[in-house]
């Protein structure tokens, strides 16, 4: 069976240039301040012509802290008065609220930082090695990435409470001890518990709506639910058990 990877949602959804699993976007804001005093910058798309800052990158939160995020990587950045891809900083400032640097090589940025107003540095992410981390404003990591694994970690226990890979996510309690763990393949979603047994299967596509089997245990390996989706829609017939294994529920789907 073909692995399904997660396309660029693994760090963008964290940043786009990381290509590894998903990871959910609490919150997205429209910043636009990115170019504010370098009026002699712009962002060019592919066929050289000029766009809004606000296409290129943005502001998310993520596990209850503030991050930053590409979202178009195709694009340049040019100085107009040379017309040369640009090599250098950008920083942005507002004591109220953030402090942003980055840094770009022909047109291409390779790091990206963010202090909070603290001057406590918040986020630190090289877009060379796929490396990234972020902080909460009292400086404990929430956040952590590299190549392979995106790491969530709590900021008061710092125990690691999720970690993803293109494949894969396993979830930890507060004692820090495996809960449960999904697996995605091109066709489905399946979650186990800690112990291997399955827990749920879920159909997934790629292209149109979901269609397929669903299949959810009990955690002494008894079915719990059977039934199937058609074209994004509950169809035919879905059955509930309980632990023991009798039918406690039928309901029909057309």
């Amino acid at each position: 069976m073909k692995i399904r990877p997660i396309s660029t949602l693994f760090i963008f959804t964290i940043f786009c240039v990381i290509t590894l699993g998903a990871c959910s976007v609490e919150e997205q804001k429209e910043e636009h301040y990115f170019l504010d005093g370098y009026d002699h910058l712009e962002f060019r798309d592919s066929a050289g012509f000029p766009v809004h800052p606000k296409q290129y990158i943005g502001s998310y939160q993520m596990n209850g802290v503030r991050m930053y995020g590409v979202r178009d990587t195709t694009l340049i950045l040019y100085n107009t008065r040379s017309g040369e891809p640009y090599r250098g900083f950008i920083r942005t400032f507002d004591s109220r609220d953030y402090n942003l640097q980055g840094e770009f090589e022909s047109g291409k940025m390779f790091r990206l930082r963010y202090w909070y107003a603290s001057r406590r540095l918040g986020m630190d992410v090289d877009y060379r090695k796929n490396t990234g981390s972020i902080w909460d404003k009292l400086g404990r990591l929430a956040i952590s990435w590299n190549p392979d694994e995106l790491y969530y970690i709590d900021p008061a226990s710092q125990k690691i409470t999720e970690i993803r890979t293109d494949t894969m996510t396993s979830y930890y309690n507060k004692s820090g001890e495996l809960r449960s763990y999904t697996v995605r393949t091109d066709t489905s979603f399946v979650q186990y518990y800690a112990d291997g047994q399955p827990r749920f299967k879920f159909p997934y596509s790629e292209v149109g709506p979901r269609s397929g089997k669903v299949k959810r245990w009990y955690p002494n390996g008894q079915i719990q639910v059977t039934g199937q989706y058609k074209d994004g829609e509950q169809s035919g017939m879905w059955i509930e058990y309980d632990s023991l294994g009798n039918e406690i529920k039928r309901e029909s789907y057309n």
